[in-house]
């Protein structure tokens, strides 16, 4: 049995978007902005458990890098944290 998460529409709507702009940002590092891309187009309400917790970890990677705006930092680190906290088996 897979895990499935709990995230509505529009909580995946918002961290699509969030993902898509640190992927557009100027002075992010190509690792980090190729995945940004790659997610914000798969991210999905009723995704697996461990996708979501990969979303999480990439934008924990995201909120403490320097090159990203302060902003979108501040954001990362909230929707990790409440991406962490919607998994459910």
């Amino acid at each position: 049995m897979l895990m499935r998460t709990t995230i509505g529409p529009d909580d995946a709507a918002t961290v699509g978007e969030l993902l898509r702009e640190i992927g557009q940002g100027r002075g992010t590092p190509e690792e980090l902005r190729d995945a940004a891309i790659y997610w914000s187009a798969a991210i999905d309400p009723d995704m697996e458990c461990a996708d979501l917790q990969t979303i999480a970890w990439l934008l924990r990677d995201a909120s403490s890098h320097r090159r990203v705006p302060t902003p979108n930092r501040d954001r990362a680190r909230y929707w990790a944290a409440y991406l962490e906290g919607r998994m459910a088996s």
